[in-house]
């Protein structure tokens, strides 16, 4: 197999252990290009009102290990049943495009949570993309933002909707596979929508379980990992590839020690990238 030269980072979820610098680090140590930090109240490395001197050193940390920022992940208010609740996630995600504009980000990931029961998904996707392209009048030249799908929300089909709507060069997709496989989207089916309009990959492996599923560790599950990633663009995609491991939610998974170098080997071996 040809190796490739791609972009790997790992998201901070696989670290809830570290601070921020100390991620920054690991993923020096651990041979990553790139990482994605989260901004949230919870286990976050940073925060919306964080401040110049802590926004400084990760900036710092950053560029003295030598590891680009691929994305900030926002855990932002989202839109419910009422109006004045998509204003609020409005507001929410312009703060947010501050701060990543502040941290140098090359993206940040837009949180939708879960779609709720009450609304059309037809109104849903307007009021999303209404939201987006609001946004995306303060993001930098320098700046995506990113949908990702989710079992819980929008599939691949949904988000490439919505993004083909909007047709902005800073908005793209965050392709998740496994929760492709929840919703039952298939490999063919899923390169056809996402082809052209991810930017990211989300590398994450399950099983299938009879009352649901359990995270286990990349080429080990059920997951067709490279049939997805070869789907959406194999070695002509020229985004990150990024390492999702739950731990922040799943105490019991991994520690990344054990994590970040078997994404490493996974993506060598059976991604073909070097």
């Amino acid at each position: 197999m040809e190796r490739i030269k791609l972009k790997l980072s790992f998201t901070t979820m696989a670290t809830p252990e570290l601070t921020g610098v100390q991620a920054i680090q690991a993923g020096r140590q651990y041979g990553y290009g790139g990482i994605d930090l989260r901004v949230s109240e919870q286990y976050g490395e940073l925060t919306l009102s964080s401040s110049k001197e802590h926004i400084d050193e990760l900036k710092d940390c950053l560029a003295g290990e030598g590891i680009e920022l691929a994305s900030l992940m926002a855990y932002n208010e989202t839109g419910g049943a009422d109006e004045a609740s998509w204003l609020r996630m409005q507001d929410d995600v312009s703060r947010h495009v501050e701060l990543a504009c502040e941290m140098g980000a090359a993206a940040l990931r837009v949180f939708l949570g879960k779609k709720p029961a009450e609304l059309p998904g037809e109104t849903y996707q307007e009021r999303i993309a209404a939201v987006l392209a609001h946004a995306l009048q303060d993001t930098s030249d320098h700046m995506t933002l990113l949908l990702q799908n989710h079992r819980q929300n929008l599939n691949i089909a949904a988000c490439t909707s919505i993004i083909r709507q909007i047709n902005h060069p800073r908005l793209g997709l965050i392709a998740s596979p496994e929760h492709c496989l929840i919703q039952g989207e298939g490999v063919r089916e899923v390169g056809l929508a996402a082809a052209g309009w991810t930017r990211q990959v989300y590398l994450a492996d399950i099983r299938m379980l009879p009352t649901g599923y359990e995270d286990v560790l990349p080429g080990t599950g059920d997951v067709p990992l490279k049939s997805y990633f070869d789907a959406i663009g194999g070695t002509a995609f020229e985004g990150w590839i990024t390492l999702k491991w739950e731990k922040v939610w799943r105490p019991h998974l991994a520690e990344y020690k054990i994590a970040l170098p078997f994404f490493q080997s996974y993506a060598k071996e059976v991604l073909g990238i070097r």
